[in-house]
């Protein structure tokens, strides 16, 4: 609870602001939120968002979207994978993906491209990261339950230029990026960038005396271009390869860096995305916006299940699980927007949308491969407007309808599912003075049901107790949950322009609230969705900056959350309402500061500190607290910059994913809270160079 002295500063800031903030605003750098239906000031724009530039990324020293998430107030994640891939926002969201693909509750977009639910994001060439709070249906339906991460690469541009930027850094880990951008003619430009990350990770694998069975091997290829066809009408085209070879070996039976897997894993991507983006200005009352996206991917997750040699113990067990997933998604986006001079802005449009999902788990104790095959349609239509109600009073409205359709088969068993939700927001925004907003939302989300596919395949599994399966013969489907947001919040600028400042107060309610939970029997564990319920997630957010002198910038952030389950019974019969829900800390806090030491070199420096949590809803088990502290100190030339950067420069040692359960033959597999550890202490050089 230390984080909450933060927010009376805050507060009182901008009350400061309420009563004289009336000067021009032309001093202030005004960050564009590119990912809502219209460009809007990110201090005008009703809702909880944060945003980084890429000027930001830098002074983080970031690579990867993981190397962020510690940093942003109320979101959270989990990694059971190579890289931190499952994300929370506000306590909600997915923890694991095995058998049953997942529907997300926090969606990730590139470009307009849903990346949902595959991770791995390239910070390469990125522009913005925009990172939504609480449901955004309207806008992005039912992956936007509890937020949406939204990052946007820097467009083709009618210029010659380019970057090299090189890292080199402990772990044997080094990075290359290349940037071109040209005008192939006056109205046809042209943007490639490519990005190799390579790194031996930060495990020892004892038995196979290796230091890379947990590596890292990336090749990113992302090529954007702009066609300027007339003075009415613009066509971007995006074309994205990633070739992901990442070692997966991350759980130790000691409980440290330190492994005896003789199969270790792999989490290996290639994947192929693209979009063409067409906007049309000719018509009178509005632009047409029409976006065509699809991605390609296949993926292969696997381990070694024992995280043991053979041999180590008489009664030891020996297995390898292997998911290989098919995944193609198409979707086409149509939508106008409202001239941008309208006294009135809206927007509305039609969302079609087709998933496909072929699984092959390949299990050393099952007879034969597991598959299933998993599609699903998705047709919306949305609309929103903003509406002046008094000359500083702005009320705007806005839903969105979706007819879901999906089907799921696995050997014999098949099922379809067909839902109608509907989710929207209702905001007023009361421009208190030319920089100062307080804002009233109220939002409602919705996430889809479906088939928990590994119950049903395990209903006839007789290495389980007959109380188990009947259990999971009841647990064949979940249903779908909605979420209603109410928020209050404050956004402002001092009179003297220096101070930055956002404040959000927030209240959920879930209905039908869905959860992950697990069924352990000796070392064999099965997951399933369940449907709690209702869930409560209640609390504050800020984010703010201030301009101390000419040479010295302040940063600080901090969250607050409270949640709750109800109605949540495990198997067991434990009765899980009043508990915390998982992977939501009670609070967290960041404070930064950027220095201008001399004219070419500047220090930044960060620290994020975090609350423990729950790992799992269905068992008691947390990740302990963790203090992150990160620094760069950038000497920058004309076109010429040299990074020196360290991350969790204090080496503190915390969970990233956890679960309980006996697997080790030498206690006789007691059972025990087993972490794969995070990020250990880093650090590197950076040079960059724009021509």
């Amino acid at each position: 609870m230390r984080c909450l002295a933060v927010f009376p500063v805050s507060l009182l800031a901008l009350s400061c602001q309420v009563a004289f903030a009336e000067t021009s605003t032309s001093a202030i750098e005004v960050i564009q939120v590119r990912g809502d239906f219209y460009r809007s000031n990110v201090q005008k724009l009703p809702g909880s968002i944060a945003v980084m530039s890429a000027e930001e990324q830098n002074r983080q020293a970031a690579q990867h979207l993981d190397d962020l998430l510690n940093s942003i107030p109320n979101l959270n994640f989990t990694a059971g994978a190579s890289r931190g891939r499952f994300l929370q926002m506000r306590g909600i969201g997915e923890r694991s993906e095995f058998v049953d693909s997942i529907n997300p509750s926090v969606g990730v977009l590139v470009d307009g491209i849903d990346y949902s639910g595959l991770g791995l994001i390239s910070l390469a060439d990125n522009q913005q990261l925009e990172v939504f709070r609480g449901p955004e249906a309207t806008r992005f339906g039912s992956n936007a339950l509890a937020g949406m991460v939204n990052l946007t690469t820097n467009d083709a541009a009618m210029a010659t230029e380019g970057s090299l930027q090189l890292t080199k850094a402990n772990y044997d880990s080094y990075q290359a990026t290349a940037v071109a951008n040209t005008a192939l003619t006056d109205t046809w430009a042209l943007r490639v960038s490519a990005e190799l990350q390579k790194s031996d990770g930060f495990i020892y694998n004892k038995f196979l005396r290796r230091d890379d069975t947990n590596n890292i091997d990336e090749q990113n290829l992302h090529l954007k271009s702009r066609v300027e066809v007339n003075s009415d009408l613009t066509v971007d085209f995006i074309a994205n390869h990633h070739d992901v070879n990442n070692g997966y070996d991350a759980f130790s039976l000691d409980r440290n860096r330190t492994t005896l897997s003789d199969q270790p894993g792999r989490d290996a991507q290639d994947v192929w995305t693209g979009a063409v983006k067409a906007n049309y200005r000719g018509l009178q009352q509005a632009d047409s916006v029409t976006q065509f996206s699809f991605v390609d991917a296949n993926t292969a997750y696997g381990y070694d299940e024992d995280w043991a040699y053979q041999g180590m113990h008489p009664d030891e067990y020996s297995s390898v699980d292997l998911y290989l997933r098919d995944r193609q998604l198409w979707s086409v986006d149509q939508r106008f927007v409202s001239k941008a001079n309208s006294a009135s802005p809206w927007a509305a449009g039609v969302y079609v949308s087709d998933l496909s999902i072929d699984l092959t788990r390949k299990y050393t104790y099952l007879d034969s491969d597991f598959q299933s095959e998993f599609s699903r349609r998705n047709v919306a239509v949305y609309a929103e407007k903003q509406q002046s109600v008094a000359s500083d009073v702005t009320l705007t409205y806005g839903a969105r309808a979706e007819r879901y359709n999906a089907s799921y088969q696995s050997g014999v068993f098949s099922k379809d599912t067909d839902y109608w939700m509907w989710g929207g927001k209702l905001s007023l925004a009361y421009q208190v003075s030319t920089n100062t907003q307080l804002y009233g939302l109220l939002s409602r989300g919705y996430k889809v049901g479906g088939v928990n596919g590994e119950a049903v395949a395990e209903q006839g599994n007789t290495q389980l107790s007959a109380g188990t399966r009947a259990f999971l013969a009841e647990k064949g489907e979940f249903a779908p949950e909605y979420l209603i947001n109410a928020e209050f919040g404050v956004k402002g600028v001092s009179q003297d322009q220096k101070l930055i400042s956002r404040v959000a107060l927030f209240s959920m309610w879930r209905d039908q609230m869905q959860l992950k939970a697990w069924i352990n029997e000796d070392t064999k564990f099965v997951g399933y969705i369940d449907n709690a319920s209702s869930g409560k997630n209640y609390g504050v957010e800020t984010e703010n900056s201030y301009q101390v002198t000419d040479a010295v910038r302040v940063l600080w952030n901090a969250a607050w959350l409270e949640s709750e389950m109800s109605g949540f019974v495990t198997k067991d019969g434990v009765d899980k309402s009043g508990r915390e829900q998982a992977q939501a800390p009670q609070w967290q806090y960041g404070v930064g500061s950027d220095v201008q030491l001399m004219d070419p070199l500047t220090l930044s420096i960060q620290f994020n500190r975090k609350a423990g949590y729950y790992y799992s809803d269905s068992e008691d088990i947390r990740a302990a607290g963790v203090s992150l502290l990160s620094m760069t100190a950038r000497y920058q030339l004309e076109n010429l910059s040299v990074s020196l950067w360290s991350r969790n420069m204090l080496d503190s040692e915390y969970g990233v994913q956890g679960f309980y359960f006996g697997n080790d033959p030498r206690d006789g597999y007691t059972a025990h809270v087993y972490e794969q550890l995070g990020e250990p202490r880093r650090f590197g050089v950076t040079l960059n160079v724009q021509f």
